[in-house]
């Protein structure tokens, strides 16, 4: 009998022992951190509720439990931006300083540290593109617009190198909430649909109905109505007159639709190179077609006519860039033929050129 207590006992206090598998624990040290409390805040498919913990010496130390892997939010107070992490059972250690946000580091877990080789390999290109744009800048300003171009023709270069490595990154690991998150975030702004798909037809059931998976999978879903091949949706809109103008009164010509606003820079940044296009290849065959989502018709007119933007400018006051043609993100373009057919989508400078010596 006290052999059977004993082998008892050491089982209880094995069990009793051994680790939670659903146990995280997050440690930080934060320069700068002279708030009583720090948040964890939980995404929406975990309730979306709060922790508060609670600050000593800059140092601070959550634990608990979670089901399963996703991007909560560590928020520092309404000063500073809530810090992301990639959170899975596992311990994690944050560090750095709130005078430089950028230096704030966070190690452990694989889900982090995919996140953070990604940035790894990204960085350069994020500030290549920083540089070129200060390059462009200048170049507009001293009206020099053969640098305009050159730069422009750069930057575009620089962006889809960007995206590809993205994809080969996100595509040669496993589909979990980090790829959702990173398709959601990156990769859907210009979507490659025949790369995308296989890794949503990869998510699991947790993964799917995320808010990152619904996101993509409704996403997806309008812009397959909108992919190369198809004809692209009819609308009307109102341009800067006040007159209706329809897609359908434009057919007999190639279309380029193009998607853009007032307070988008980058959108600003093409249309020098779009008046450019405009003058070359205007006729009784190619038409721009300028859709605007802007909210105020004031800044809208005023950016038209100071980027000298000369062909049809409509705006779209009932989403119908977004709803029908899946439009997340501007500058986005849309090439369609004479039948209204879409041949081209987000083909921009050098590339655009191209297209339209090709059809035209």
């Amino acid at each position: 009998m006290r052999n059977f207590l004993l082998i008892l006992s050491i089982v209880l206090t094995g069990l009793s022992c051994k680790p939670d598998k659903d146990a995280f624990v997050i440690e930080g040290k934060i320069d700068g951190l002279n708030v009583p409390y720090v948040y964890l805040v939980h995404p929406e498919e975990a309730g979306g509720k709060l922790d508060t913990l609670e600050v000593k010496n800059g140092a601070f130390r959550i634990k608990g439990n979670i089901e399963n892997a996703n991007v909560y939010l560590i928020a520092f107070g309404e000063e500073f931006m809530p810090l992301e992490i990639f959170l899975e059972p596992g311990k994690f250690n944050i560090t750095g300083s709130l005078k430089d946000f950028n230096s704030l580091k966070i190690s452990g877990g694989k889900l982090q540290e995919a996140y953070n080789k990604y940035v790894e390999l990204t960085s350069p290109f994020n500030d290549d593109f920083i540089a070129e744009s200060k390059k462009l800048e200048a170049a507009k300003a001293e009206g020099n617009a053969e640098m305009t171009d050159s730069v422009a023709n750069k930057l575009d270069e620089i962006k889809d190198r960007y995206y590809e490595v993205s994809y080969d990154y996100i595509e040669n690991r496993p589909v979990d909430i980090f790829t959702a998150k990173m398709i959601s975030e990156v990769l859907i702004a210009y979507p490659d649909i025949e790369r995308l798909q296989p890794l949503v037809d990869q998510f699991d059931p947790y993964v799917k109905g995320s808010s990152y998976g619904q996101r993509i999978i409704n996403t997806l879903a309008v812009m397959k109505k909108t992919s190369v091949g198809t004809e692209a949706p009819l609308f009307a809109m109102f341009d800067i007159e006040g007159n209706e103008k329809t897609l359908e009164s434009m057919k007999g010509k190639y279309v380029l639709i193009d998607f853009w606003a007032s307070w988008c820079k980058p959108c600003r940044d093409e249309n020098p190179r779009l008046v450019s296009l405009y003058q070359k290849f205007k006729g009784p065959k190619f038409e721009i077609l300028g859709v605007s989502i802007d909210q105020s018709k004031t800044k809208w007119k005023e950016a038209v006519e100071a980027d000298k933007l000369v062909w049809t400018q409509v705006i779209d006051e009932n989403s119908v860039a977004n709803k029908e043609y899946g439009i997340i993100s501007i500058p986005s373009n849309i090439l369609i033929d004479p039948q209204g057919v879409i041949i081209a989508k987000n083909v921009f400078g050098k590339k655009l050129e191209a297209k339209l010596q090709e059809v035209l």
